[in-house]
């Protein structure tokens, strides 16, 4: 069973030439510093690609660095949190560039040994994981996916699903990379949203899972998929990854020309 793109023309172009032309700009154009060695994750935003697609492009700037052949794609749910997380049992994800192939035997592997289950109908409609999938097929056309969709994000569930990671992955670090989707502030003025998406900028770079989890319980900071990136924290908690930079920073005012109400955008590296 194959997942077909629902956000393919209207998040992205549904012109493969296009989208590829696309995407080969916004790399072209991410500047980053060659200090982020033996990558183990990214964040990266989710939005539409004419608000968050250059952003994004820092992420995968920084994994195209390393010689990966997985890249676990952690991903929240929009419109369903009936579940702690998901993994697509499809065999491809479909986008415009052609078919992303699922690693089946991990997949499986995760399911019997972790209980880790599959909800089709959020993964089915989902578009933050999607829209990862173009820029990934770009950078490594190659590489396989395990693909997971968060739904009620909290620290217990980020703590459990990294201690899972952790376990299965430790033995092939060096052919893996996590993938993290989220944007962060919705919908407040550009000086608000600045001032709280610095915060978890700031706590990211100091690897602080502690005051990322208090931020977050006290309203301070906002992140669609807070989950993923608490999830990241600590998997390079567990590994021993402690080198973290923040790539790029941004917000949709720059492109709407509406700072009034703004999303955040913000793409960073974990790496040894």
């Amino acid at each position: 069973m194959n997942r077909n793109p629902v956000v393919a023309g209207s998040f992205y172009p549904g012109d493969s030439s296009v989208l590829r032309k696309l995407i080969n700009d916004y790399l072209q154009n991410a500047i980053i510093k060659d200090d982020q060695g033996d990558v183990l994750g990214v964040i990266s935003p989710h939005a539409g690609y004419v608000y968050s697609g250059q952003c994004a492009a820092f992420s995968f700037k920084a994994l195209k660095k390393k010689d990966f052949d997985l890249a676990v794609i952690i991903a929240p749910s929009h419109r369903f949190a009936d579940f702690d997380f998901s993994i697509g049992d499809y065999d491809e994800y479909l986008t415009p560039l052609g078919g992303v192939i699922v690693a089946k035997d991990i997949v499986n592997e995760l399911k019997d040994k972790y209980n880790m289950r599959t909800s089709i109908y959020a993964n089915n409609i989902e578009h933050s994981l999607e829209v990862q999938l173009p820029f990934l097929q770009q950078i490594k056309p190659d590489a396989k996916i395990v693909p997971i969709i968060l739904g009620e994000q909290n620290p217990e569930n980020s703590k459990r699903l990294a201690n899972i990671l952790a376990e299965y992955f430790k033995g092939r670090l060096n052919k893996t990379v996590f993938i993290i989707s989220s944007d962060l502030s919705h919908y407040y003025k550009s000086e608000i949203a600045t001032e709280m998406d610095t915060k978890i900028a700031e706590n990211l770079e100091n690897l602080d899972i502690n005051k990322m989890e208090e931020d977050m319980q006290l309203g301070y900071i906002e992140a669609c998929g807070m989950g993923g990136i608490l999830t990241l924290m600590n998997l390079a908690k567990e590994l021993n990854y402690t080198g973290t930079t923040n790539l790029d920073y941004r917000n949709s005012g720059e492109v709407s020309g509406d700072y009034k109400q703004v999303v955040g955008y913000l793409s960073s590296c974990v790496y040894k």
